[in-house]
C-alpha cells in the first residue's frame, strides 16, 4: 500500500508536507507510511479516500479505479470542459429555467426538427447517390462511344488501304 499512497501523492501533485496538511499528518508520517516504516491505520486509509476521492479498493489492495467517479454531474464543469461561451451557457440555464411543460414542448419540436434534417439528410444522400451514378454511367457510355469510333475509324482505315493496296 505504501507504493500506492506514493503513486496517489504524485498523481495529485502534491509533495509530502502538503498531503499530510491535507489529511492532518505531519510530513514525516506520510514518509514514514510511503517507506513502509509505518503501516495506515483504518482511519488514515478513510481519510485518504474521503479527501481525494479515492477508491478504498484500490488504495488496499490495487485493484479497480484509483478514483471514485463522481455521481453527479456537474453542469459547470461539463460547460468548462466542452469550452461552452457565454452565450450557450445562457441558452442552457434559460432552458433549465422553463416551465416543465415549456421544456417538453421545446424538446418535441425538436425532435420534429431532427428527424425532418434526418429524412432531408438521407434524401440528399440518396440523390446525391444517384447523381454519381448517373455521371459513372455518363462517363462509361462516352468511353463505349469513343471506343466504337475508335473501331470504325480504323475499319475505315483498313478498307481504304485495302481499296488503295
Amino acid at each position: 500500500m505504501n507504493e500506492r499512497m506514493r503513486y496517489l501523492r504524485k498523481t495529485l501533485g502534491f509533495n509530502q508536507k502538503e498531503m499530510g496538511d491535507k489529511i492532518k499528518l505531519s510530513q514525516t508520517h506520510i514518509s514514514s507510511l510511503e517507506n513502509g516504516a509505518r503501516d495506515a491505520t483504518d482511519r488514515i486509509i478513510s481519510d485518504i479516500c474521503r479527501e481525494f476521492n479515492v477508491n478504498e479498493q484500490w488504495l488496499r489492495t490495487g485493484e479497480g479505479e484509483m478514483f471514485i467517479q463522481p455521481e453527479t454531474f456537474s453542469l459547470d464543469e461539463y460547460a468548462q470542459k466542452s469550452q461552452l461561451s457565454e452565450l450557450e451557457l445562457d441558452i442552457i440555464k434559460s432552458y433549465m429555467d422553463l416551465n416543465k411543460d415549456v421544456r417538453q414542448a421545446i424538446l418535441k419540436t425538436a425532435q420534429q426538427l431532427f428527424a425532418k434534417h434526418s429524412e432531408i439528410a438521407s434524401t440528399v444522400e440518396e440523390n446525391n447517390d444517384q447523381v454519381d451514378i448517373e455521371a459513372e454511367l455518363e462517363r462509361y457510355r462516352q468511353e463505349l462511344e469513343a471506343e466504337k469510333k475508335a473501331r470504325m475509324l480504323s475499319a475505315s482505315q483498313k478498307q481504304k488501304k485495302d481499296l488503295i493496296g
